[in-house]
């Protein structure tokens, strides 16, 4: 064969491999990309001073159960990013076990004194003291302090306020449950409210704590429709006997003036817990970003406490017979604010975190500036180790209050981008490992809830026809597509890294 032949030959053959329909060779490119990716991640975690790790279980469509691994850091540019970086296949449940899993993924990154913090959900077997993950976690990484997450905790509190002593409040919710389930899985039923409201209804959610606030608002904004939907059951034939009750039942309600006054109570409360849930879910959101909405959100929930005899005062058109005894609800509603604000206090404001980072909260600096916050500095400086010099944190924060012009921003990260462009770093060197931490920590999960979205769309997309390596390439790509496109060297890398891995018969390397 004459040399224009085997080149055309080697030509033919390359033309071959990069047609796409080898599984293969998908596959290493794939693993190409991810491994490429990794090695950007190592050299960011290498030029960072600390790294927060969060992780969250769930199980896929193929029901193994897969954990995912995101990375919390400052940029030199002082941006915070969250990064996802692996997902596990988890065969061990138990503490040990998926703390071993974590362990295996962050090794590689050496991250022995730079691991600040982790933050897991409540669950037991994450958040436990004897062998949680938590606890294990630090036979390793003893500077990794736990977090848990508070848009859990904010949940657990919805928890608390569902099951209230008071009778006349568990009543009311499983009531309002009756609402989803009637409409759940019944498409008939659902035409039956559009046609009544004159719109499409979506399909009701599945029957879930979480989804009480939009329950709470969709019955009270649809309420006169849903007095004609079931009366339209009631008196149209072919429904059948159940449903006809069901009807009759969840009509009562809606004309029972204590249930319409909770429900209008509701209505105005739930909303405020939906702006603190979706301030928690941020990507930016530091510890004092949390004081400050907690803050806002007890005050906001002790003015409607203020308006609950107005609120019980209220005649509903239609509600209730005449001559029957009306119960005020008064009381209830009185007490439905003061569980939600003694559970938050409870849940988030004993939190050492949250304590300690009132101490770079501008909010308190004309109070520290009168009476410097000795409590909250012993509890930082206990909770980090890295903070090694008390008198000079001492000293540097002290002097920090009384200059209002560097701290004119409300966040933390605001406060050490201030430092660095008046180039007081050296001056303020404690205050900014301080700071850099509390914005490092992260304070909710939110960032892998998101990354399991990305593993249910290309688990459905692809039919789970892959393995866990071809798996964490796809999410890479999906998740940190933005970061990709901006790495100019990426492509380049990759088919490096893919020509020398082994050698090949198409010459894809030419000197």
């Amino acid at each position: 064969m004459c040399e224009g032949d085997s080149r055309l030959q080697r030509h033919y053959e390359a033309q071959l491999v990069f047609k796409g329909t080898s599984s293969t060779i998908q596959n290493e490119l794939l693993d190409c990309m991810y491994e490429v990716y990794r090695e950007e991640i190592a050299k960011q975690v290498d030029n960072t001073s600390f790294v927060a790790v969060q992780a969250d279980e769930t199980t896929d469509v193929s029901c193994k159960s897969q954990m995912v691994i995101v990375l919390r850091y400052i940029m030199p540019d002082l941006t915070v990013t969250e990064r996802f970086l692996e997902f596990v296949e988890v065969k061990d449940k138990t503490g040990v076990g998926l703390s071993n899993s974590i362990k295996a993924v962050l090794e590689p990154l050496k991250l022995k004194e730079k691991l600040i913090a982790q933050t897991y959900d409540g669950a037991a077997v994450m958040s436990g003291n004897v062998r949680g993950v938590q606890t294990v976690m630090k036979e390793t990484y003893p500077n990794a302090q736990f977090v848990h997450c508070y848009a859990h905790q904010l949940n657990l509190t919805l928890q608390q306020l569902c099951s209230a002593r008071m009778s006349i409040l568990k009543v009311f919710f499983a009531d309002l449950t009756a609402f989803s389930t009637f409409f759940s899985g019944a498409p008939k039923r659902v035409a039956a409210l559009a046609e009544a409201t004159q719109r499409r209804i979506p399909r009701p959610p599945a029957v879930r704590w979480n989804f009480k606030s939009r329950t709470v608002n969709a019955v009270w904004e649809t309420r006169d429709a849903l007095l004609q939907c079931m009366k339209h059951i009631r008196e149209q034939p072919g429904w059948d006997a159940v449903t006809i009750s069901e009807a009759y039942g969840l009509s009562k309600k809606l004309r029972d003036r204590a249930f319409m006054q909770l429900l209008e109570f509701f209505s105005l409360l739930m909303p405020e817990v939906d702006v603190l849930y979706n301030t928690l879910q941020k990507r930016s959101i530091d510890a004092p970003g949390i004081n400050s909405a907690l803050c806002r959100f007890k005050e906001n929930v002790q003015k409607m406490r203020q308006k609950t005899d107005a609120l019980a005062a209220t005649a509903h058109d239609g509600t209730d017979e005449p001559g029957r005894r009306v119960s005020s609800t008064a009381p209830v509603m009185k007490e439905a604010c003061d569980t939600v604000i003694s559970q938050v206090e409870q849940r988030f404001s004993q939190s050492d975190h949250l304590i300690a980072a009132k101490l770079v909260d501008s909010s308190f600096f004309p109070q520290h500036v009168l009476s410097f916050p000795t409590p909250e500095l012993d509890c930082a400086v206990k909770l980090w180790p890295a903070l090694g010099n008390k008198e000079k944190l001492n000293s540097e924060l002290t002097t920090l209050y009384r200059h209002s012009e560097l701290h004119t921003g409300n966040t933390a990260l605001s406060l050490l981008k201030s430092i660095h462009e008046n180039n007081l770093e050296e001056t303020f060197a404690e205050t900014v490992i301080l700071v850099k931490i509390i914005v490092t920590t992260p304070m909710t999960t939110s960032e892998s809830e998101r990354n399991f979205s990305t593993l249910k769309r290309i688990k459905t997309f692809t039919r789970n026809t892959m393995g866990q390596p071809r798996l964490n390439a796809l999410a890479m790509l999906s998740i940190e597509s933005q970061l990709i496109q901006q790495l100019q060297d990426f492509i380049p890398k990759v088919i490096d890294t893919f020509c020398q891995r082994k050698d090949r018969r198409a010459a894809f390397l030419f000197k």
